[in-house]
């Protein structure tokens, strides 16, 4: 029977017939904040091994010892990692144990900070399965509807707020600006709001403001006459006069000169386009909807925003989430880009093996949705067997300028390794020794810093 119950919640499991052992392990995990719940047999946990988010078992036990304890987890198809307690003669038995899927094995006798390490590496696993999970899950379906909305994914809460401000932004013609980092999405939640509004039938025009220069952006916006500067050989309309009645998207709207911010003005205010070059004013109908990925009220600050063009396109204001901000529909987007683009293609969707599957679910992703997407279609046609290929993030332009360099053989990684080294001294330095102050200021696992400790021989008593 257990020493402990409480309740359904996902706990950790300690599987011992020592009793001293067992209860001074779940007594040290317990003042570290964790769920225990502690057997004296492989056979009386059974019951409930499915509660469990890692399960520390002995090897060798009366009954059921800890080899059979992982075949039974491993024919259930168990999620939670099983570390392994093992003395000096067990560990042939430990090694097999691995081969056959046991998360990894500690030998006799150990302190609690190296337990401690391999639980919490075990809990990260964990979860990292329960994502992969529900990946493998969504790539078997076949309609994505319940994944999002306005052809957007995701079901963060986050984009559940991005919903509604797109709802309420569709019921109206007032100006919306949509503020977000480089590849969140903002051309679909300006696209959507466009297509949910009363001017869906209606053209949608988008507008880059800063991949033109500032006489082009004039004459792409407001047209021009004939002659009205070199090489303007015709007459043109603008995007303002082609998007009139329906949506005119214009991004990166902080690059925009004070010139073109007060003819916008007024477009916004009375409705009237005056083309450069020419005296016949054209009427038009529009709904502005501005993007950028910059605050605009520094800009206003610096003087490269006039305030009343600010407060002008800014009556309803959406911020789309990073992706780092919104991990739970990662999983999601890479069901959806790899469905969509293998269709696009015509392959059929791969598997991604787990390794791969860790890299993508623990990746940062600077480039938000748009380097998501790429990196999909990377995946998908370096495929090989029915296997997606390996992930590689994207590159910036100073990464793929360093690893363009004739550098010395292994120079780049002693660089590396040396400030690697110094940044690990020095918090070792700052929090006295501490492990846990230590590690969680690196932001990285405990089992982590004491590998990086090894590497580097570093002893946390000569920083007390």
């Amino acid at each position: 029977m257990p020493d402990g119950n409480i309740g359904d919640a996902p706990v950790i499991f300690v599987i011992d017939d020592d009793e001293a052992a067992r209860l001074s392990i779940a007594q040290m995990l317990r003042l570290r904040g964790f769920k225990v719940e502690a057997f004296s047999s492989a056979e009386t946990a059974l019951g409930s091994l499915e509660n469990a988010k890692c399960i520390i078992t002995d090897i060798k036990m009366p009954g059921m010892d800890g080899e059979q304890l992982l075949a039974e987890a491993t024919r259930r198809g168990l999620l939670a990692p099983i570390l392994m307690i093992t003395g000096h003669g067990d560990i042939p038995m430990a090694v097999r144990c691995l081969k056959a899927g046991a998360f990894d094995f500690l030998e006799k006798p150990f302190d609690d900070d190296v337990l401690l390490a391999y639980v919490t590496k075990a809990i990260e696993q964990m979860e990292l399965r329960v994502e992969s999970r529900e990946l493998r899950r969504r790539l078997s379906l076949l309609s994505p509807e319940e994944d999002g909305r306005f052809c957007m994914i995701g079901r963060s809460r986050e984009m559940q707020d991005v919903y509604e401000l797109v709802e309420v932004a569709a019921r109206n013609d007032s100006p919306v600006l949509i503020m977000g980092e480089t590849g969140v999405g903002k051309e679909l939640v300006a696209r959507a709001i466009h297509a949910q509004s009363a001017r869906c039938r209606a053209p949608f025009v988008p507008v880059n403001a800063g991949a033109l220069p500032e006489n082009l952006l004039e004459s792409e916006l407001f047209g021009h006459a004939r002659g009205s500067f070199t090489g303007a050989t015709s007459e043109r309309e603008g995007k303002l006069v082609t998007a009139s009645g329906g949506t005119l998207l214009l991004d990166e709207v902080e690059t925009m000169s004070e010139r073109a911010q007060v003819q916008l003005l007024r477009v916004l205010d009375d409705g009237i386009v005056e083309p450069l070059g020419s005296n016949k004013p054209r009427k038009v109908d529009i709904r502005l909807v501005s993007a950028s990925n910059v605050n605009l009220q520094k800009e206003v600050s610096r003087g490269t925003i006039r305030e009343d063009f600010f407060h002008r396109i800014i009556v309803l204001s959406i911020v789309v989430p990073p992706l780092r901000d919104r991990q739970e529909d990662i999983p999601l987007l890479i069901s959806h880009f790899f469905r969509l683009r293998a269709d696009q293609i015509g392959l059929p969707v791969p598997q991604i093996p787990e390794k791969t599957l860790a890299k993508l679910l623990a990746y940062s992703w600077p480039g938000n949705v748009r380097e998501l997407k790429n990196t999909v279609e990377r995946m998908l046609i370096t495929s090989r067997d029915g296997v997606a290929g390996d992930f590689v993030p994207d590159l910036d332009f100073e990464s793929a300028r360093l690893l363009s360099l004739p550098a010395a053989p292994g120079l780049l990684r002693e660089e590396m390794e040396r400030t690697e080294k110094t940044v690990i001294e020095t918090a070792l330095r700052t929090n006295r020794g501490q492990i846990n102050p230590t590690y969680q200021s690196l932001g990285i696992s405990r089992r982590a810093l004491y590998e990086r400790m090894k590497k580097y021989g570093l002893e946390r008593e000569g920083y007390r």
